[in-house]
Formats: structure tokens, sequence, C-alpha cells
């Protein structure tokens, strides 16, 4: 397969070995009417991922398939092209977090800006692999059997609210911070400034 688009993020280091592109002049507003499918493709690139950067226009080539439920499409080396020619930016897509797995598979991969509100509902891997864990809304997420028993009907709403409302904010690595081998490598953080 052979699409173009435009560079939106790049995970060069940390294993993911690849980056995003986009439709040209994509984004934006989205008609809820009309917008059925991704404008967007993770490319899975070990040998171009440090070459390329946000903003630019490419051609990649090569397989399509599923890789632990996310579309991708494998470019060797030989399998993008830099293109010269203009291309209207990208633009983030507005949208309120998505509660369906198939809303969220129609914005896979596409630039976003997630509308609403979002707390912090776990923090247990930010010093082990850079991940926080978020729920859409104004409160967190509730353990399944604090509200029933194992099994019950309640247990099974909280677990599909959970689902629902969950929303994994990663660093883009797969870094094992906790691993003595990387202790060098600083954690994922804001910098703090000083007064």
């Amino acid at each position: 397969m052979t699409t173009r688009g435009v560079v939106t993020a790049v995970y060069a280091t940390g294993g993911l070995d690849g980056y995003c592109v986009q439709t040209p002049g994509t984004g934006g507003q989205p008609d809820p009417g009309a917008h059925d499918a991704s404008e967007a493709i993770f490319v899975h690139s070990p040998d171009t991922a440090g070459t390329v950067r946000p903003g630019q226009y490419v051609e990649v080539t090569g397989a399509v398939a599923e890789y632990h439920g996310r579309t991708r499409i494998s470019v060797r080396a030989d399998g993008l092209r830099v293109l010269d020619e203009p291309a209207e930016a990208v633009k983030p897509t507005v949208v309120g977090w998505p509660a369906e797995e198939a809303e969220r598979e129609d914005l896979e991969g596409m630039l976003l800006d997630p509308a609403g509100e979002f707390v912090i509902t776990d923090n247990d891997d930010l010093n082990r692999y850079g991940e926080i864990g978020l729920a859409a809304g104004a409160t967190p997420l509730v353990q399944p059997t604090a509200v029933g028993a194992p099994g019950s009907a309640e247990a099974a709403a909280q677990a599909a609210e959970n689902e629902a409302r969950g929303v994994l904010l990663d660093d883009g690595a797969t870094t094992d911070y906790g691993n003595v081998a990387n202790a060098a490598i600083p954690l994922p953080r804001a910098p703090t400034g000083s007064s």
C-alpha cells in the first residue's frame, strides 16, 4: 500500500519505532454524520523514524496489518519519500472523549485535542512506564468490586463505565524506568521551576 500524509508525531526512540501521518487539511471540528473513519495511520519504520519530523509531507509504501489492535503500515528504508510539494496543515481534531470502541477506532492515530474534563485516576505506573491513568469527567474511576460483589450486575456496570471513561496517557516510549539498566534515563516529567 502507498499513502501520503503529514507527519503529526514521531516516536523514534523508546521502542515504538515509528510516526503518525494524517491526511492533509483534516482535523478541526468533525461532522459527526460524515466522519466514519480515521484520517491517519501509524507508520512502523525503525529504518526511517529518525529521519522524519512533524509537519513534513511524506509518501510511505509498505504492508498494512493490525498489531495489538492498531492499524499500522510497516515501511522499510526505501519505502519513505519526503515530498517537496506543499500540503495543507493538519489541525487537531476537537472532540469529546469517545466512550465507544467504534468511535475510538474512527479517530485512531489522529492528532486530537480532547474536549472536556479529565482527572488523574491512577499513577501507579508513572515511575515505571511513564503512564498516567485518566478518567474522562470530573470523578476518578471506581474499583468495580467497591460497588458490588465480584460477578454482580453492579460490578459489571462499573467495569463497563471504567472502560468507557478510562484513558491511558503514555509518554510514547516502551522504556521500563524501573529497570536498573535504565536508571540514567530521566523520567518523563515536565520540568519544575525553582522559586
